[in-house]
């Protein structure tokens, strides 16, 4: 994969954030899944430019808070409440989720996102996420992981979010795509919620760590290096 393709996905919309402040807050928010509870009167505050890793075991509830955040549940206690101005753009951890099983081409599925563009920039963008002209065809409910991955890059690249919130963005991707975005998200001048097991992005990406515990979140006001130096 073309790293500076990829890295270009991110960076052709404004670059510059407007608006300062609070990006959001939570409220004494609780969660359970599977009648277990994995998030327990939580009350956490993230403002601009903020870039947490978040960490914690398989299953302890980072993908339901993100999901929580974004709408796609509801706390069982509690708000959350975003920001003025804040758009944020997500990847779920399964790519099905935004995708879905829909019939349409990749082409099509795209242009939904950015109506009013010609077919040249429709098919430009999809070229820089490396879906050449014989490819865009394909339905999308036919897609790979890695596949998939790169077109909600594209998405996300057209829809110009202010905060990226996202689930192990490195599933079904190269080493080469992993060092694309590691660096495109270092670039990235909005707020970053990232949840990934590849260290090195998380390293040199976050600046924030938030460590989930029983029920609680532990945040670290320092990188991840810092947070784990810490410990010792």
């Amino acid at each position: 994969m073309d790293i500076e393709k990829l890295q270009g996905v991110w960076w052709n919309g404004p670059a510059t954030i407007a608006i300062s402040g609070d990006r959001f807050t939570t409220a004494r928010m609780g969660a359970e899944y599977s009648g277990r509870v994995v998030l327990d009167e939580v009350s956490l505050k993230v403002q601009r430019g903020d870039r947490l890793a978040i960490i914690g075991p398989n299953g302890i509830g980072k993908s339901t808070l993100l999901k929580i955040l974004m709408g796609l549940l509801e706390p069982d206690r509690g708000a959350v409440k975003w920001g003025y101005e804040t758009h944020p753009g997500y990847f779920a951890q399964d790519h099905r989720e935004l995708v879905g099983g829909s019939e349409d081409t990749i082409e099509s599925w795209f242009w939904n996102y950015c109506p009013g563009q010609p077919i040249g920039f429709v098919r430009g963008r999809l070229a820089q996420v490396l879906f050449q002209k014989d490819e865009v065809g394909k339905r999308v409910s036919h897609l790979s992981g890695g596949e998939a991955a790169r077109l909600i890059f594209a998405r996300l690249g057209v829809t110009e979010p202010n905060v990226l919130v996202l689930d192990e963005p490195t599933n079904h991707l190269d080493l080469e795509a992993i060092n694309a975005l590691n660096v495109a998200l270092q670039r990235f001048e909005g707020t970053v919620l990232l949840v990934t097991h590849d260290q090195d992005v998380m390293e040199e990406v976050g600046t924030r760590v938030w460590h989930f515990e029983g029920g609680t979140i532990h945040d670290f006001k320092g990188s991840y290096e810092e947070y784990a130096s810490s410990l010792v």
